[in-house]
């Protein structure tokens, strides 16, 4: 409260998902990090130059972000790091 007022409005920033969107959401997330997934293996087989080695290292940064985001209920947050990992995964495999 300030100054004896009355409390500060509650303000939510995150949009209200439905259980169903949510569901979507993690299902979504789980298929992205299990397509990046699959790609790293393939990629572990071969010979890699610095960069590509650096974009693996991000592969991985985005990864553990992601599960981390899902862990902390950022849904959005955990599918968009999934995604951008599993594109670059994408990238990699065909370089």
């Amino acid at each position: 409260m300030r100054n004896g007022s009355t409390a500060d409005p509650v303000v939510q920033l995150a949009p209200s998902v439905t259980d169903q969107q949510a569901s979507q959401q993690r299902q979504s997330t789980a298929q992205l990090l299990a397509a990046t997934d699959a790609n790293l293996n393939k990629i572990s087989a071969r010979q890699l130059s610095t960069s590509q080695q650096d974009m693996v290292n991000q592969i991985r940064n985005y990864v553990q972000q992601a599960k981390e985001a899902e862990k902390a209920g950022d849904l959005q947050r955990a599918r968009n790091l999934a995604f951008k990992a599993q594109l670059l995964s994408d990238d990699v495999l065909r370089h």
